[in-house]
């Protein structure tokens, strides 16, 4: 009975030679093909387009805001380490000069030009500029002066006078300063208004940096009374012959001094 064992089963053979059928896929896992009908988009009122435009608005001013007081951030910190090799001064000094220890009259600058040295202004003189420091504050004109810093005709004056564009970042810095100490007590305004205008003057004129006093010394002590416009001035003339008259002899003096009529008399 050897050729049971050998032989194989028909059907057996059979269902293996039969390719595998796919089984179709339940309604649920169909592909869909049809197109999903998108539904129309309500129209922006007016009002909330308002909302929007005022919201980005808000937010390009608060990013800036943000980059200036990083950048503020960043210059306070380079000053604070430059200034610890100088002389301390009272906290209340708004701008001026202020000479290291170990500054001569003969040091030079890096490009090699001597520079002369700066007179350091008494502490009355610091007093003064003190006193002159503003303590009030328009949040609407704060607002007026930056909101015209982006007009076309600002910007023309700008590069017209200094000929290049203005940046604005100062005046929103004014704006926002404004509104917030808008809710402080009177006399706590007034204190934060004069540290902000006496930062803005250390900015602008501390350090080293160049001023209106490098061709003129400013005024240390106040004029006494009686003491400004006594000079004499030259009476009013009235007549109109009268005063063609010393107007002619006025030049006629002067051309002589130049040597003029000598000139005029030789030909």
């Amino acid at each position: 009975m050897g050729w049971f064992w050998s032989s194989s089963s028909p059907k057996s053979e059979e269902s293996n030679t039969k390719a595998p059928t796919s089984t179709p896929l339940p309604p649920s896992q169909s592909i869909q093909t049809t197109p999903q009908l998108s539904q129309p988009k309500r129209p922006e009122t007016e009002e909330e387009a308002a909302d929007r435009e005022m919201a980005l608005f808000i937010g390009m001013l608060m990013k800036e805001a943000k980059a200036d007081e990083e950048a503020e951030a960043a210059a306070a910190a380079n000053s604070k380490a430059a200034s610890s090799s100088t002389s301390k001064l009272p906290s209340w000094i708004p701008f001026g000069r202020v000479k290291s220890a170990g500054e001569t009259p003969g040091q030079t600058d890096t490009t090699g030009q001597q520079q002369k040295p700066k007179k350091t202004r008494p502490p009355h003189s610091y007093a003064m500029s003190e006193h002159l420091l503003p303590t009030t504050m328009s949040c609407r004109d704060a607002f007026d002066y930056a909101w015209h810093c982006h007009t076309p005709g600002s910007q023309l004056n700008a590069v017209y006078r200094y000929g290049t564009l203005r940046t604005c970042s100062e005046l929103w810095d004014d704006f926002w300063f404004c509104m917030r100490v808008k809710s402080f007590s009177p006399q706590m305004r007034e204190e934060a208004i004069k540290a902000h205008y006496r930062a803005k003057e250390e900015a602008k004129y501390g350090g080293g940096k160049p001023s209106s006093e490098d061709v003129w010394e400013s005024r240390e002590e106040r004029v006494e009374p009686g003491t400004a416009f006594r000079g004499r001035f030259e009476r009013k003339i009235e007549n109109d012959k009268e005063f063609l008259r010393q107007d002619a002899e006025r030049r006629r003096k002067i051309r002589d001094e130049l040597g003029f009529n000598e000139s005029d008399k030789g030909q």
